[in-house]
């Protein structure tokens, strides 16, 4: 069995990125910072955080520590494992995968009120357009999806995405 990729850090690439067996990267995974990449792991995929703009395509489990954000409706994200992560939101994106361990799913069309409500719950106010200035109001944010650039910035920031435990 071939050893997997291991990746130390971030990974921001606007490449076809092929992997033949497992990726890991120990940080998060951006296609989209300076174009739009398309990856494909024919084994698994272990990352802290992955937002895509571009296709994703995993032969295995794609496991995240935190958000999986599908976004953009050119290109697709299909797992044929599990997804398993804190939450994993998709806007107008095709997508194919299975439920795995998820504290949030917003889907792709036609997220219902409760699945916007979990979310909503277990992310900060700024993950959603908006959001910053109704948290100094005392407001929540409106019922919505988190937005992909709010949500991308705090990731390239290195600032939380999810709320601490109370």
């Amino acid at each position: 069995m071939a050893c997997p990729l291991l990746l130390p850090e971030d990974l921001d690439h606007d490449i076809a990125l092929i992997v033949d067996g497992d990726l890991v990267v120990h940080g998060f995974l951006d296609d989209y910072v300076s174009g739009i990449g398309l990856l494909v792991v024919l084994g698994d995929l272990v990352v802290r955080d992955l937002v895509s703009r571009g296709s994703v395509y995993v032969a295995g489990d794609l496991r995240a520590e935190g958000i999986v954000y599908g976004h953009y409706n050119d290109f697709t994200f299909e797992v044929g494992g599990a997804v398993h992560g804190r939450a994993l939101v998709l806007a107008d994106k095709s997508a194919s995968y299975t439920v795995g361990e998820l504290e949030v799913e917003i889907d792709s069309y036609d997220p219902t009120r409760e699945q916007l409500r979990a979310a909503r719950e277990i992310l900060v106010p700024q993950a959603y357009e908006g959001g910053a200035e109704r948290a100094r109001r005392g407001k929540r944010p409106k019922l919505d999806r988190p937005s992909y650039r709010p949500v991308c910035g705090r990731l390239h920031a290195g600032e939380p995405l999810f709320r601490a435990p109370d």
